[in-house]
C-alpha cells in the first residue's frame, strides 16, 4: 500500500472519483464474485434463472504505455472492436458502458476517448452512450474488480435502472465533453429502451499485467424496467418448465390423462441447514420473503417457491417440511420453526437408510383419500384408470365406483367387490411414493395388501395381482355363508395361470411373518392363508426389525401401525420412523386435508433423512424457478 500511495495510485481523500476533475486515485477494497456460465439451450431446458447472455468477448495485451495504471488507447479500441465483431452488433445499439475507471487524471480520459472512438461513430447525439463505474460505489476490489463490474451491469439490466455513478461533480477537463457522444450516469438512470430490443452493455477491464478485456452483455427474457413474475421482486425467474409424469417400472407405459385438471390444494416447503440455528434463521428469511404475499398454495408465486426450494437447493441434515394450504398457514409454520429452540435430530447422510412398506389399509377409510389423490396426482390416476379398465367386464362395482363413493357402494365393502379396489389403490400409493423418490427395500402386508406387497416386490404384474385380488375377495365372501368350494377353485385357477418371479426385495409373508426367499414359498396355500387367516402385523414387524429397517411407511390409513411398531420393536434397535396416512370418511374426497395427509407423510420422510424427488409432487404442472433467500451461514470468530 505504501508503494501504491507513493506512485499516486491510492486516493488521499479516501474515495474514488472517476471522470471527475478531482480524481486522485482509487480506494482499495476487498471482495469476490461468482457467476455461473451455461449454454443457453441447456439453461432453458433446465428451467434455470437466466440473468443475461454473453454476446461477445475479447482480450488483448496493452503493450507499451505510460505507466502501470495508464491504458493504451489504441489497444483499448481494438479489444472493444473485437468483442463487438464477435457479438455481431452495431456499436450504436449498445446502451451502456461499465468502465474500468481507475480514477486518475491521465487514465480516465484515455479510456473514455477510446470508448467514444469505438461506440461514437454514427450514434445519435440525443442518445449518448451512458457510462458509469462501480468503483465509485464500492471502491477498487482489485482482482475481483472485473467480476464486480459484470455483476453490477447484470443487476442493472434486470432492474431496468443504472445506479448513480458517485462523486462526479466537475467533469475531467482532459475530455472534450461537448464532442464525445458519452454521458456519465451521475444520477439513478432508467435503462434506455429501443423498440423492445433487449438491453445491451459493454463491460471494460484492464489490469496491472497489461491485459485488456471487454465483454458484451445482452438482457434476457423481458425489456428493461419490467419486474419479474413470482415473488414480486425485480429478480429473474426461470423459463417455464413442464414437469413430466414419471411412472415407475413396470407400468411406465401406462397412459396418463387429465393433467390439466389437477387439483393440488397444498404444497410442501422443504427447509434444511447444517445446524439447528441455521434452520431457524432460514425460516426467518423465508418469513421476510413472504412479506406482502397472500393467496392459496396453488397460486403461481407460492407454488414456484415450493418447487424451487425442493428441486433447486441442497438438502442438509437438519430438516423441516412445512405443509401449507395458503400464505397464512405457511407464515404460521415458519414462525413456529423460527422460534423453536428444540434442535431436530442430526441425521447421518450415508445413503443406507432402509425403508419398509407395510400394506395395512382397508377400503372404507381409504375412499376419501383415493378420490382426493385421484383428482390431484396423475400417477395415482393412471394406476387406478388402468385397474378400472382391467375389471371393466366384471359384474359389480368398478374401481372408480369405489374411488368416488358411488351410491350403494357401502354394501360391497364386506363382499368381494372391495378386494380389487384395496389392491388397486395400494399399488397406486406405491407408485405415488415412488414418484416422490421413496421406494421400499422390504414389504409386508395382509389380505389384498399382501398382493400389493408382492407386486411391489416384482413377484407378478399389476394385472396378474388384480386377478388374484378378485379371487381372494371371492374366498373372503364365503364368510357370509356361501359355499366356499367354487371360490377356492377360482383362487387355485387364478394362481395356476400366473408365472411367479422371485422377490426382488425382501418380502415378508403377512400370514406368518416369515421372509419369503423363493418362489416355492408362494404356493396356493400361501395366498389362501391371506384370504382366510386372522389379520395381524406383529410378526411382520418383528421380521422387519431383524432386517434393520430405519423407516416404516404404512400403505394404508390410521395409527395402528405406529402403535404395533412401538410395542414390538426391540429397544436395542432404536424405534424407526413410522409414516402413516390419516383415515378419512367415504365421500370426503373434496376435503383439502386428504391431500395434506400424503404431503405430511412425505414431509415426515424428508425429515427422516430420505432423499425425496420433489419433482414428483409437481408432476403434470409447469413451474418456474424463482429467487429464494440465501443460506444463513452461522459465523464464528476464531482469534489466534
Amino acid at each position: 500500500s505504501r508503494f501504491m500511495m507513493d506512485v499516486g495510485m491510492l486516493s488521499p481523500t479516501g474515495r474514488c472519483s472517476p471522470f471527475d476533475a478531482s480524481a486522485d486515485g482509487y480506494v482499495r477494497g476487498e471482495g469476490c464474485g461468482m457467476v455461473v456460465l451455461k449454454r443457453l439451450s441447456e439453461a432453458e431446458a433446465d428451467g434455470d434463472r437466466i440473468w443475461a447472455l454473453i454476446r461477445g468477448s475479447a482480450v488483448n495485451q496493452n503493450g507499451a504505455s505510460a505507466g502501470l495504471t495508464v491504458p493504451n488507447g489504441p489497444a483499448q479500441e481494438r479489444v472493444m472492436e473485437a468483442a463487438l465483431a464477435q457479438a455481431g452488433v452495431s456499436p450504436t445499439q449498445v446502451d451502456y458502458l461499465e468502465a474500468h475507471a481507475t480514477g486518475s487524471q491521465l487514465g480516465d480520459p484515455i479510456e473514455l476517448n477510446a470508448a467514444a472512438a469505438v461506440y461514437g461513430g454514427d450514434r445519435d447525439i440525443d442518445r449518448p452512450l451512458l457510462v458509469g463505474s462501480v468503483k465509485s460505489n464500492i471502491g477498487h476490489v482489485e482482482w475481483a474488480a472485473g467480476i464486480a463490474a459484470l455483476i453490477k451491469t447484470v443487476l442493472s439490466m434486470n432492474a431496468g435502472m443504472i445506479p448513480a455513478h458517485l462523486h462526479f461533480e466537475n467533469p475531467n477537463p482532459h475530455v472534450e465533453w461537448d464532442r464525445v457522444p458519452l454521458r456519465i450516469a451521475s444520477d439513478n438512470t432508467v435503462w434506455p429502451t429501443d423498440s423492445g430490443r433487449p438491453a445491451l452493455a459493454g463491460v471494460n477491464a484492464f489490469g496491472l499485467s497489461g491485459t485488456n478485456a471487454h465483454v458484451l452483455l445482452e438482457g434476457y427474457g423481458r425489456p428493461p424496467g419490467r419486474p419479474a413474475r413470482g415473488s414480486g421482486s425485480r429478480l429473474p425467474t426461470g423459463a417455464p418448465q413442464p414437469v413430466p409424469v414419471c411412472l415407475p417400472d413396470p407400468v411406465a407405459s401406462l397412459k396418463v390423462t387429465g393433467e390439466a385438471s389437477l387439483q393440488r390444494a397444498a404444497r410442501l416447503l422443504p427447509l434444511s441447514g447444517k445446524s439447528a440455528g441455521a434452520l431457524r434463521d432460514l425460516a426467518n428469511r423465508y418469513l421476510s420473503w413472504l412479506d406482502g404475499q397472500e393467496g392459496a398454495a396453488s397460486d403461481p408465486a407460492l407454488s414456484d417457491l415450493a418447487w424451487t426450494a425442493g428441486t433447486g437447493r441442497s438438502h442438509f441434515p437438519y430438516r423441516a417440511g412445512l405443509v401449507f394450504a395458503d400464505a397464512v398457514q405457511l407464515r404460521h409454520g415458519l414462525r413456529t420453526l423460527a422460534g423453536s429452540h428444540e434442535a431436530p435430530d442430526r441425521l447421518v447422510r450415508d445413503g443406507t437408510r432402509k425403508v419398509a412398506f407395510v400394506y395395512t389399509g382397508r377400503p372404507g377409510p381409504w375412499m376419501g383419500l383415493a378420490e382426493s389423490l385421484y383428482r390431484s396426482e396423475p400417477v395415482v390416476r393412471a394406476m387406478l384408470d388402468r385397474c378400472n379398465e382391467l375389471v371393466g367386464e366384471d359384474p359389480g362395482p368398478s374401481i372408480l365406483d369405489f374411488v368416488f363413493g358411488e351410491s350403494g357402494i357401502d354394501q360391497h365393502l364386506r363382499g368381494k367387490g372391495w378386494a380389487p379396489f384395496d389392491y388397486a389403490f395400494a399399488c397406486a400409493l406405491t407408485a405415488q411414493w415412488a414418484s416422490a423418490g421413496v421406494q421400499p427395500s422390504a414389504v409386508a402386508g395382509r389380505g389384498a395388501g399382501a398382493l400389493a406387497a408382492a407386486q411391489a416386490a416384482g413377484v407378478f404384474t399389476l394385472e396378474e395381482g388384480l386377478r388374484l385380488a378378485s379371487s381372494i375377495g371371492a374366498v373372503q365372501d364365503t364368510r357370509l355363508g356361501q359355499d366356499p368350494q367354487p371360490a377356492l377353485e377360482g383362487l387355485e385357477a387364478a394362481f395356476g395361470g400366473i408365472t411367479l418371479s422371485a422377490p426382488s426385495i425382501a418380502l415378508v409373508g403377512g400370514a406368518n411373518g416369515r421372509l419369503v426367499e423363493s418362489v416355492g414359498g408362494l404356493d396356493a396355500d400361501h395366498w389362501l392363508g391371506h384370504a382366510t387367516g386372522p389379520v395381524g402385523l406383529s410378526r411382520c414387524v418383528k421380521t422387519l426389525s431383524r432386517l434393520g429397517m430405519d423407516v416404516v411407511v404404512g400403505i394404508g390409513t390410521g395409527s395402528g401401525l405406529g402403535r404395533t411398531v412401538r410395542e414390538v420393536w426391540p429397544e436395542a434397535g432404536g424405534t424407526p420412523t413410522v409414516l402413516s396416512l390419516p383415515a378419512t370418511l367415504s365421500g370426503a374426497g373434496e376435503s383439502p386435508s386428504n391431500h395434506h395427509g400424503f404431503l405430511r407423510a412425505v414431509a415426515g420422510a424428508y425429515e427422516a433423512g430420505l432423499d425425496i424427488s420433489f419433482a414428483g409432487l409437481f408432476a403434470g404442472e409447469t413451474r418456474r424457478r424463482v429467487s429464494l433467500p440465501g443460506y444463513p451461514f452461522q459465523r464464528r470468530r476464531h482469534w489466534i
